[in-house]
């Protein structure tokens, strides 16, 4: 790269702050804010987008823009710790165009005017370096996807608006030095599979925002093999599920039951968080393969910080900022997950559980935080689950019943059986000194056309100290997943 390059991606890209936007599972908004402040993401106020659609806004601050949408303006690093450590957010886009454009022409100019010199890496056409030519056109090293949507504007045609700012770009020169021919040319140590670079090009009201992903892959996708069952909860749901569910409880210690475990989403989350495990510390991100990358702030970041550390960053944050430190350090009581017990009724699920632990980081720890079993959710006794845990752990039954295509016989019968045994449990349970908390998914009740449909409605029957209207401490969360729109309960019962 030449100094004249490098020195305008540090000033315009590496520098300044930036607005970005982090895609989440619906429902789950706050819950990502939360994990932000949690993680210490480092954000500053947005001066030029400075309303938000909810109420009370704290521009400085991430906040809610929308169905499944937390926006927040930082340093590009700050974005990158958020790739890294996030394990709710499904992608982080970076904002690098905004403008309006009620044409073609508008678009086209508007467009041509980004520095994407700036955003995607510079590759020689040739690979032939006795013959390089003065000029170097602007191509990467993977493919570019272009993402359109257009909504109440006068531009509507997303293909023609995709072709349009693929020309754009491939038609982008850059003058380079002729030291800078050896890094620049194609098989100057670039992957062949390096992932996709992902732009999404959004139209509301004839205003075009481009963004930039910096995952390239989705979040939820950990990096290594998974088996998986019928109908798998991805994984960002699960530790928003899980993330809600600690933070729920003043307790500090927990021990996470995941009894209809299927694939062994919630169980393989639980671990990771209980052994600190970075969700993106292996993974190849497409920010890796922009240009401000920097391997080494890179490895500074997903370095494991210490609850010290922690503290002391906390504790030195400037009096600007001081309604958001103290928040974090609120949140650093760091939950600790004394036991996992993991089990299902099904003998295939219990040997994709093992091939997915085996497939993962967690094959390197001794001794394994899971240990899966064949076993009946119906089964367990308040006796059993108070061993288990022991006095001083908080039980906490997170479950993902089958729905949808999993579902091959009475669905409503199998909520109702589940709700009665949840209040069985929870009855017995508080007879022995212990609370139970539960988080569990149900699909939203279909009345429609005189079906019967009634998953919620016969769960919430047996078991009323799930929903909030009996239950003070109780949450509902709505979400969807897999086409299926579903209600998430997290309650003490």
């Amino acid at each position: 790269m030449n100094a004249a390059l490098e020195k305008r991606i540090k000033r315009q890209v590496i520098g300044k702050p930036h607005r970005f936007m982090a895609v989440v599972p619906l429902g789950f908004e706050q819950t990502l804010i939360n994990e932000f402040l949690d993680i210490g993401i480092e954000t500053t106020a947005d001066l030029e987008h400075k309303t938000c659609d909810k109420e009370p806004c704290h521009p400085e601050r991430p906040f809610i823009s929308g169905d499944g949408k937390v926006e927040f303006t930082a340093k590009l690093t700050e974005a990158w710790k958020a790739v890294a450590y996030s394990r709710i957010a499904n992608r982080i886009l970076m904002e690098i165009g905004n403008f309006k454009a009620e044409n073609f022409r508008d678009f086209e100019k508007k467009a041509s005017e980004i520095p994407w010199e700036l955003y995607l890496d510079v590759r020689r056409e040739t690979k032939d370096e006795r013959n390089i030519p003065s000029n170097s056109k602007l191509v990467t090293s993977n493919s570019i996807n272009i993402h359109v949507t257009c909504k109440h504007s006068r531009l509507y045609h997303s293909d023609a608006i995709a072709e349009r700012l693929q020309k754009i770009i491939e038609g982008v020169s850059l003058p380079l030095t002729p030291a800078d021919t050896a890094s620049a040319t194609p098989s100057a140590g670039t992957p062949r599979n390096a992932p996709t670079q992902n732009l999404y090009v959004h139209f509301l009201d004839d205003r075009c925002t481009i963004w930039q992903d910096l995952a390239g892959e989705e979040l939820y996708k950990r990096g290594h093999e998974r088996f998986v069952n019928e109908a798998p909860l991805k994984e960002t749901i699960a530790s928003a599920m899980i993330f809600e569910a600690f933070h729920f409880l003043p307790s500090t210690s927990y021990c996470l039951l995941d009894l209809m475990a299927g694939s062994g989403t919630f169980s393989l989350e639980a671990a990771y968080i209980a052994n600190h495990l970075i969700p993106g510390a292996s993974r190849d991100f497409a920010l890796k393969h922009q240009p401000a990358f920097k391997e080494a702030t890179w490895k500074f970041l997903i370095r494991r910080e210490t609850k010290d550390e922690r503290r002391e960053k906390c504790a030195t944050v400037t009096l600007a900022s001081h309604v958001i430190a103290s928040t974090q350090c609120e949140a650093i009581h760091q939950p600790i997950i004394t036991k996992i017990i993991t089990s299902d009724i099904s003998e295939r699920a219990i040997e994709i559980i093992k091939h997915n632990v085996e497939c993962s980081p967690l094959a390197d720890i001794a001794p394994s935080a899971i240990n899966p079993k064949i076993r009946d959710f119906f089964s367990y006794t308040a006796e059993e689950i108070a061993n288990a845990c022991k006095s001083k752990s908080h039980p906490i039954i997170i479950l993902n019943p089958p729905y949808g295509k999993r579902l091959d016989f009475d669905a409503p019968r199998l909520y109702t059986r589940i709700g009665r045994k949840l209040k069985e449990l929870a009855h017995d349970l508080n007879a022995i000194g212990m609370q139970l908390t539960v988080a569990i998914l149900s699909p939203k009740d279909d009345t429609r056309n005189g079906a019967k449909y009634t998953c919620t409605a016969n769960l919430l029957h047996e078991c009323p100290s799930l929903s909030p209207e009996h239950n003070s401490t109780a949450k509902l969360i709505v979400t969807s997943h897999g086409g299926f729109s579903l209600n998430v309960f997290i309650a003490k019962i």
